[in-house]
């Protein structure tokens, strides 16, 4: 009876302390993901797009952190989206296009224990919590400017673009332009308009109206030129440069892209943000930090070994500082 007695108070204990274990391990507090959020104003698979999404994906990989995201937000929802992601504990967002930066500066001021990345815009009120970035990747630009002015046939270049008068894309435009005249200052350039940031198709008939008129290499600053740089038997008529991400693979028509490699700063945010290091101000791309980048095609490097080797040389040339590719936001002259 006693041993009976006594083995049933060592399983009770046995079973108290097992489910005591269990309790502690199982529903004691674990450290929270840290938490970040991107808000896209229009389709996803837009390149300016991609070029953060990507970075973030990798993020979230190789920092574990938690990446969500809201695309095709209008400027007259933003900031009630903003306040959605807040509330719901995320600690770092991205406002990722230029006309989002007011609401970006009167939120970032409301939540300052949030940290808040603006994808381009005017300078900013920066607190302690925000940082304004952009694709200044003029110098890989300005690389494609030569390689374009180097292999045309006609002497002819053209430029796919959005808008008149937006300071960041004129950069580019600009970069591109004193680089194809670096080469030969009588090339002949045209900027041929959209006026849409994503419309694949407008800018595709916008390139066979370059083509027509004579131009053999296009900058294809906004997506969809390349479907109009082939003939109806697959044959090659015109060759064009991809933008800001690497869009090698979309055709052989590709000569090469102008990229902005945006992890690495997403990967200082990330981690200054989450250690108490973060510096608010500017975030600059530049070849020398390897976040400004020309890529070639393979395809295309070895059908034109000239150039290669030229765009080779000059970028060393950036890197070192002999040759200098400034910031230019004013008006492209072509």
């Amino acid at each position: 009876m006693k041993t009976s007695y006594i083995i049933g108070l060592v399983v009770v204990a046995i079973i108290v302390i097992a489910g005591a274990y269990y309790y502690t391990t199982t529903l004691s507090p674990q450290p929270q993901q840290f938490k970040v959020a991107a808000i896209y104003i229009s389709p996803l698979e837009e390149p300016w797009n991609q070029a953060l999404h990507q970075s973030l994906l990798k993020a979230k990989n190789e920092l574990g952190i938690v990446y969500n995201y809201s695309e095709n937000v209008g400027d007259s929802t933003v900031a009630m989206v903003m306040t959605q992601y807040v509330s719901a504990g995320f600690k770092m967002i991205f406002p990722h296009s230029w006309s989002y930066h007011p609401v970006t500066n009167a939120t970032a001021a409301q939540y300052r224990s949030v940290f808040f990345a603006q994808g381009s815009g005017m300078n900013m009120n920066y607190g302690n919590n925000t940082v304004l970035y952009d694709y200044h990747i003029q110098e890989a630009a300005y690389v494609a400017g030569a390689i374009a002015a180097k292999i045309t046939n006609t002497s002819k270049i053209g430029i796919v673009t959005a808008f008149p008068g937006v300071g960041d894309v004129d950069n580019l435009l600009n970069g591109f332009i004193a680089g194809a005249k670096s080469v030969n200052p009588n090339v002949t350039i045209v900027i041929s308009y959209i006026y849409g940031w994503y419309a694949p198709s407008k800018a595709k008939e916008a390139a066979a109206g370059l083509i027509e008129s004579g131009v053999d290499v296009i900058y294809s600053e906004r997506y969809g030129v390349f479907e109009a740089c082939k003939d109806s038997n697959g044959k090659i008529i015109a060759y064009a440069f991809g933008n800001i991400v690497d869009q090698n693979n979309a055709s052989d028509a590709v000569i090469g892209s102008v990229v902005w490699d945006t992890y690495p700063m997403v990967k200082e945010l990330i981690q200054r943000a989450q250690n108490g290091t973060f510096i608010p101000g500017d975030y600059i791309a530049s070849m020398s930090k390897g976040t400004s980048k020309f890529v070639w095609n393979p395809v295309n490097a070895a059908k034109f070994p000239e150039a290669k080797a030229y765009s080779d040389t000059l970028v060393q040339k950036i890197i070192n500082g002999s040759v200098v590719v400034p910031l230019n936001f004013g008006p492209p002259s072509p």
